[in-house]
């Protein structure tokens, strides 16, 4: 998938979790929306980078449930900035599995996975732009 495709699907799962679960559903209605697209985005986010820098073929499909463990270090190319991205991606990941899954959570844990969200997007970001 061309890098322009990544960055609309990043787009897309974006407003999906801040338009629509945040402003219209409410942030404590919206705890799987939430789970379900952060970690989905992200790595829509950074799939985006890779391609446009083409630190990976066209065909590479990179899967959010890698982040699961550190072993998707060894899954990536090198690139800057990779270890504190991928580190925080993983945390991101783990923190939406127990949101998609784990029983309601108090608001403050919804808050933590929305600011790591905006730190890694920051990051890959700063990456994507030159």
């Amino acid at each position: 998938m061309k890098w322009e495709l990544h960055l609309q699907a990043f787009e897309e799962r974006k407003e999906t979790i801040f338009k629509w679960a945040v402003e219209v559903r409410g942030m404590e209605h919206s705890q799987r929306i939430i789970g379900d697209n952060a970690s989905k985005a992200i790595t829509e986010l950074l799939s985006a980078y890779l391609h446009k820098h083409h630190f990976v073929e066209e065909g590479f499909q990179l899967n959010h449930a890698w982040f699961k463990s550190e072993k998707v270090h060894s899954r990536l190319p090198e690139f800057e900035s990779k270890k504190p991205i991928v580190d925080a991606m993983i945390e991101l990941e783990q923190r939406c599995e127990k949101l998609s899954y784990g029983v309601p959570k108090p608001i403050e844990k919804l808050t933590a996975v929305l600011e790591l969200f905006h730190l890694v997007e920051e990051k890959i970001k700063t990456l994507l732009s030159p």
